[in-house]
């Protein structure tokens, strides 16, 4: 069953959730507290640490249906949000990836052109275009490699059909170049870059159910399929453990999760997770503790819940860890340098609208 209607709704009223944000130090162990607004609400937008420990959020759609080209930072120690200069154009479920000397590449998205790209600059606050990609895309999947460029693969393009191609960025030569094409077309899937240098992205497609449980590793320039995982999926999410496994989330009816272990190709179901997991728009977040938070999401009644779940790979096992104060879907999650996790933005229950609430999960 297709999910995009979710993804691709019009938005027409932007919500502003007023009211004095709790401090960040404020609440106990395992609880969310709301911190300050952003200006801007949006959803289907991208949120990245900086090296200076402030979070860089971009884009996404307001609660008009519009793209936008806006830019903010929040600040931890503060709990506040300030403007920073805007992109070029509107973009939305696009891609941010931080690179090695501290910029943050942009590509693709809904907007003025899919193929386009720029950098933000964080010690200036100014973006600036670089070289286009050979092929305009969203809901794709991009990556930074351990030689400090970024691969960038699947999505949909401008007709809204799943894109095969890859490709990689370059910054020492601000170009792009063909990476090869994947051997099933993919998008709204996770990139996780694997202890070995390779790339695994999983799921993604969701015309035949074989395509929708495929994965596959990008390794020395070539795309080989690996082993099969349990469910389809289309709209997961991934986090590389600390025991070197990939959890992979979300994307089917009744898919939780499952683990990738790259020494054998092969998958392994995660237990107990509960009844109706979120399938789309959730975030999942790597802990400091060794555990993965995902938070809100839709599940496959399309309904958006404030739950936190918890997954110890030292158990294999879930269990709930308190409610978030705003259910929400299509948000952003971002780990701080203290631990914390920032969530923002994203799109209510019940509601055609966008968020600027957010809030911090205290683990």
């Amino acid at each position: 069953m297709r999910l995009r209607s979710i993804l691709f709704s019009a938005f027409s009223i932007a919500v502003m959730i007023a009211g004095h944000p709790t401090p960040v130090s404020a609440g106990s162990s395992g609880t969310w507290v709301t911190t300050g607004s952003m200006k801007t609400a949006r959803m289907g937008h991208t949120a990245t640490l900086l090296d200076n420990g402030s979070v860089l959020v971009a884009g996404g759609i307001n609660g008009s249906g519009g793209a936008l080209a806006s830019a903010e930072l929040y600040n931890p120690a503060t709990g506040q949000w300030t403007a920073t200069g805007s992109m070029s154009q509107g973009r939305a479920y696009h891609t941010a990836t931080l690179l090695s000397g501290g910029e943050v590449l942009v590509t693709g998205g809904l907007g003025a052109g899919e193929a386009g790209a720029e950098l933000y600059n964080p010690s200036t606050g100014k973006w600036f275009a670089t070289g286009s990609m050979t092929e305009g895309r969203y809901h794709h999947a991009a990556v930074l490699l351990g030689d400090g460029q970024v691969l960038v693969a699947g999505g949909l393009n401008s007709s809204g059909a799943e894109l095969a191609s890859a490709e990689i960025y370059n910054p020492a030569t601000d170009t792009w170049s063909a990476a090869g094409s994947m051997n099933v077309p993919r998008a709204f899937s996770a990139a996780t870059l694997l202890p070995d240098g390779a790339v695994l992205i999983a799921g993604g497609d969701e015309i035949t159910s074989a395509a929708g449980h495929s994965a596959e590793v990008f390794s020395n320039g070539r795309w080989t399929l690996t082993g099969s995982m349990y469910y389809e999926r289309n709209g997961d999410t991934a986090t590389l453990l600390p025991n070197g496994k990939t959890l992979v989330f979300g994307g089917g009816p009744l898919a939780g999760g499952e683990c990738y272990n790259s020494r054998t190709g092969t998958w392994t179901n995660t237990d107990s997770f509960g009844t109706s997991p979120p399938v789309q728009g959730q975030t999942e977040t790597l802990l400091g503790t060794g555990e993965v938070l995902v938070a809100g999401g839709v599940n496959r009644y399309k309904d958006i819940n404030t739950l936190g779940h918890l997954y110890d790979p030292s158990t294999n096992r879930w269990e709930t860890s308190g409610a978030m104060n705003q259910a929400r879907t299509q948000h952003t999650a971002t780990r701080l340098d203290n631990g914390q996790v920032l969530v923002t933005g994203g799109e209510p229950p019940f509601s055609s609208t966008a968020l600027a609430v957010s809030e911090i999960y205290r683990p």
